[in-house]
């Protein structure tokens, strides 16, 4: 079996190569890497020395990249937007690489179960019409009712005038939220990273487990929305039916990362919104990867 530090080896060796400007595939190398992730959680929570040395390689892994990713986000303003259950841990971690790469985190809102639990489906079907109303983009306006969810919070998010007060109003509403905000960005937001939970969520990783259903037509509506900012969904493909597996089988046109809370997933992050696409794009270890590694300019 292939161990923890193995895997960390072997993902600083990409980054090696990606110094010299060797972008690599995502075929036997990342069957490796895919091997030792699947060790990494039991064995690394069971041994106190093996943890030091996997959080010494996750920042030498971090060191590595540096050099590509110092000024990559120049001028990026950029909003998280929050999924339940996902690591206070993990947000900060992926906030802490996105500013280190330059780019100013100007906002962030938390996503109620309200948003993603099957039982309030038919809630959001019926906000929809009204949120359609106070919609900007056309295109928008004809999208599912997870969709115009999901392009009323980023227009919160992104833009401002009348109709995205009303808007912000109805998704905060106290009665029955869709979200919170944590940090207003009063619109200036140019590109949205939505952050899902991992695939087991824990109270030490600084998560809130959520008990509900999550809809897979929500998290399509959202991903939707952050792939119209040229943004990116991180967050779990550890099974094909994890919901990050679930967007990429759906031919979703955003940018998605796997394997939230590691380094690489943040780094991942970082690197795919330096170099922004309108397609989809899959990148990590997890069902669905194209590949480990966005490419570099």
């Amino acid at each position: 079996m292939i161990n923890f530090r193995y895997h960390v080896v072997s993902i600083i060796g990409i980054f090696i190569a990606l110094a010299v400007g060797v972008v690599l595939g995502a075929g036997p190398l990342q069957s490796r890497i895919q091997s030792g992730m699947s060790t990494s959680s039991s064995s690394v929570g069971a041994d106190p020395q093996l943890s030091a040395q996997a959080d010494a390689e996750a920042a030498g892994l971090k060191a590595l990249a540096s050099s590509t990713l110092s000024g990559s986000l120049a001028g990026a303003k950029i909003a998280l937007v929050v999924a339940p259950g996902a690591s206070d841990d993990d947000v900060s971690a992926l906030r802490s690489t996105l500013t280190d790469a330059g780019a100013s985190v100007v906002g962030r809102v938390t996503l109620s179960d309200n948003w993603q639990s099957t039982s309030m489906s038919q809630y959001r079907t019926t906000l929809s019409t009204t949120l359609a109303s106070h919609l900007t983009s056309g295109a928008a306006k004809t999208a599912s009712a997870d969709g115009v969810v999901g392009y009323s919070i980023a227009q919160v998010l992104t833009s401002t005038g009348s109709e995205t007060d009303l808007l912000r109003q109805i998704l905060t509403d106290e009665s029955t939220p869709i979200m919170t905000i944590d940090e207003d960005p009063s619109g200036t937001a140019t590109t949205i990273v939505a952050v899902g939970p991992r695939a087991q969520a824990s109270a030490s990783s600084g998560s809130t487990p959520t008990a509900v259903t999550a809809s897979t037509d929500a998290w399509v509506g959202l991903a939707q929305a952050v792939g119209s900012t040229s943004g990116v969904l991180v967050g779990d493909a550890s099974t094909r039916d994890a919901m990050v597996s679930q967007v990429r089988a759906s031919g979703t046109a955003v940018t998605t990362v796997d394997s939230v809370g590691t380094t690489l997933a943040a780094v991942d992050a970082a690197l795919a919104l330096a170099t922004p696409s309108p397609n989809a794009r899959a990148y990590g270890v997890g069902t669905g990867a194209q590949s480990v590694i966005p490419p570099t300019k």
